[in-house]
């Protein structure tokens, strides 16, 4: 048994299948524009897509809506780029626009699609690629048709900004059956010169008149080229495809000639700048050097051998003196001690106090001490304090 799904269910799975076709992606499709609105507050366009009896819905947000050159209007017969998605909410399909151009061009505006997205594919436009331009460059290359005002524009700002460099033209037909050849064989002969840059490109004009720009022939010439190129086709809002491959696009030739050279007015402007700023820079490293050698010449004062004995023989002289002042103190210390000491020393000694009439008796080298410790017949040995006498007990 089928499972039952919901109505948004429903919607989601067919808007994950139309966005898994990748044939439903990058859709060109032709038809008249019907009910087209332009919403002010964002910038978005909606419209119906109309052809026989069958239409579409569509919408181009801001972000591909503000990239056009033109405001689209009911009635106009248009080649509309974009993807096909399902908008989930009513359960249709629309075309989310992110290109339109007139049927006018359509022919060539899709050969133009087409060669643009195969030579992407193969990394011609990649930015990997892109080389740098020089910042002084002495050579210029000029591609472009002699006598046409774009060349003058070109060396006109060329002598203004930067009269050092030499500009050397490559003429070529710019436009006809034959200009992408033209075009072709002058970027071969400007790339062999050995200019530090080329500037390709031409004035405006009609997109069928701006084609030849839109080679694979040219593109792969301008791919193929070791020196840098900048392109300069038309007028601002002109794209071609030589301005994908080419390594700078300008969106005039004289912004082209412009950006390959730098501006000598400028330039001393600039060094005059520079100038000061190194002046400045040099006085400050000046000032900040004789400051360290002030603060080393201090230090080394400081450290030298005759301060450093200097301070020690002060030192020394302080030492000893300190050592002197404690040795006489010390002294006078012990003799007064030593004086203390001799004053109880005497105060204690037997011969002093012999002289207040005691005295000692001795029996050969023994002291007496008590008359028990003599008997009759014993020599004895009085001492005092100013003599001696021999006697013998009774």
């Amino acid at each position: 048994m089928n499972a039952v799904l919901t109505v948004s269910q429903l919607n989601r799975y067919m808007a994950f299948k139309i966005k898994e076709d990748i044939k439903l992606r990058g859709v060109l499709i032709k038809g008249e524009i019907s009910g087209f609105s332009h919403h002010r507050p964002t910038g978005h366009f909606y419209f119906t897509l109309k052809e026989g009896g069958s239409a579409v819905r569509a919408v181009m947000f801001n972000s591909f809506a503000s990239r056009l050159g033109f405001i689209p209007e009911n009635g106009m017969s248009v080649i509309v780029m974009g993807s096909i998605q399902v908008f989930e909410r009513d359960g249709v399909y629309q075309l989310y626009a992110t290109d339109i151009q007139p049927d006018g061009l359509g022919a060539a505006y899709l050969a133009f699609e087409q060669l643009k997205e195969r030579l992407s594919a193969e990394g011609l436009f990649d930015e990997i690629h892109k080389k740098p331009l020089p910042a002084f460059p002495s050579r210029v290359g000029i591609v472009t048709a002699k006598g046409g005002a774009a060349l003058q524009d070109i060396l006109n700002i060329l002598t203004r900004r930067y009269p050092l460099c030499e500009a050397v033209i490559f003429g070529c037909l710019v436009q006809g059956e034959y200009a992408p050849s033209s075009i072709c064989e002058a970027l071969e002969t400007a790339d062999r010169s050995g200019c530090d840059v080329i500037i390709c490109g031409r004035g405006g004009g009609s997109p069928e008149e701006l084609a030849a720009f839109n080679s694979e022939s040219v593109a792969r010439t301008v791919f193929a080229m070791n020196t840098p190129l900048i392109s300069a086709v038309g007028h601002e809002t002109d794209t071609t495809i030589i301005d994908f491959v080419s390594d700078l696009r300008a969106p005039t030739p004289s912004a082209a000639a412009e950006l390959a050279v730098p501006d000598i007015p400028g330039l001393l402007s600039s060094l005059g700048r520079e100038e000061k700023m190194l002046a400045n820079a040099f006085i400050f490293c000046l000032e900040e050097k004789k400051h360290r050698i002030r603060t080393l010449a201090a230090a080394l004062k400081g450290n030298s051998p005759d301060a450093r004995i200097s301070a020690v023989k002060e030192k020394t002289l302080f030492s000893e003196k300190a050592l002197d002042t404690a040795m006489e103190h010390f002294i006078s210390m012990k003799k007064a001690l030593i004086a203390e000491n001799a004053a109880q020393i005497d105060a204690l000694s037997p011969l002093k106090i012999m002289t207040r009439g005691y005295a000692l008796v001795y029996s050969g080298e023994r002291l007496v001490r008590s008359a028990e410790d003599t008997k009759s017949g014993d020599k004895i040995c009085i001492k005092f304090s100013d003599g001696e006498k021999n006697a013998v007990i009774c």
